[in-house]
């Protein structure tokens, strides 16, 4: 009887999952926690350069644009249809006039960078749209606005026979700061480190189930 707990205390010894071992089993498995680390901090980076690519100051620029009716008593139905004249302000063939007459004025410009750089917006209660523009380029994103605002009110009637002719606001002059590099470069700091802790974590995590499956593994041989 006594030869039969003595063993049975030397098998719970062995199967005893100590501090000591768990400490032991983080550090052979370190290897994957540091891979984990890095995917998280390089996913993270990646991701916010997609979502944000700029990589320094950017500037932006706003023209309002009233689109209303000559007849007063269909405030309303040019309220009702902002949305749709928001549509025929993104269609290309605005964005490809834009392009031109920038070329014209010398400032050289893609289609895909107006798209991406532009962007249109309603004014809540109101028959305004606000026409805007981003670039690091502090000179271009007032330009950008301007021609884009022009050629909307040209050509939007022309694509949506039903849009009242858009009346131009006052002309952007000024650009304002939107975002600064350092801003930017805090971010991107900001967001290395939540991916790379956040690695850290499920490194840690399935460290930690790997130990105890291979403890249930030693306690089913000593059984």
């Amino acid at each position: 009887l006594l030869y039969r707990i003595g063993t049975e205390r030397t098998k719970m010894n062995k199967t005893q999952f100590t501090l000591k071992d768990l400490v032991k089993h983080l550090i052979k498995y370190s290897w994957l926690t540091l891979i984990l680390v890095i995917i998280g901090a390089g996913g993270t980076y990646i991701y916010i350069n997609k979502v944000s690519p700029y990589p320094g100051n950017l500037y932006s620029a706003s023209r309002n644009v009233l689109i209303k009716s000559k007849n007063n008593t269909s405030v309303q139905a040019d309220r009702s249809l902002i949305n749709s004249y928001i549509v025929v302000a993104s269609d290309d063939k605005i964005i490809s006039a834009t392009k031109k007459q920038l070329l014209k004025d010398g400032t050289k410009i893609s289609e895909k960078e107006i798209k991406k750089e532009v962007s249109i917006n309603s004014i809540k209660g109101t028959l305004f749209i606000k026409i805007s523009a981003k670039s690091p380029k502090k000179n271009v994103s007032a330009k950008l606005v301007n021609v884009y605002s022009e050629s909307f009110a040209k050509l939007g009637p022309t694509l949506f026979s039903s849009m009242p002719k858009p009346i131009l606001m006052s002309k952007a002059q000024n650009t304002k700061l939107a975002t600064s590099a350092k801003s930017i470069h805090s971010i991107h700091k900001k967001g290395i480190v939540f991916g790379a802790g956040f690695g850290f974590v499920c490194g840690i995590i399935i460290s930690l189930i790997i130990a105890i499956y291979d403890n249930y593994k030693k306690i089913g041989k000593s059984e």
